[in-house]
């Protein structure tokens, strides 16, 4: 589930003023913590759909290498709210 979670978030494209209520509606309906916190970190910080705008400026190595490390902290993210709310 929380990898699923961290895939969806990953590659939508959704504000923050819309993501937080929305996470927090799937939580009042019975969704689990880690999987919301690994949806929302990977939508916030990784950018699948806005990646050739970011290779154009950052180049493709950095590009990916920053995409890949905010995808593995999300897990991280995750595992701590968890430990810390669950």
């Amino acid at each position: 589930g929380v990898v699923f979670a961290a895939l969806v978030g990953s590659v939508t494209l959704i504000p923050g003023f819309i993501a937080f209520p929305t996470a927090s509606l799937l939580i009042q309906a019975g969704a689990g913590l880690m999987q919301i916190g690994a949806f929302i970190s990977t939508l916030m910080m990784v950018g699948i759909i806005t990646m050739p705008v970011e290779i154009k400026y950052f180049g493709k190595k950095m590009t990916i290498y920053r995409n890949l490390m905010a995808f593995l902290f999300s897990f991280f993210v995750a595992y701590v709210i968890g430990k810390v709310v669950g």
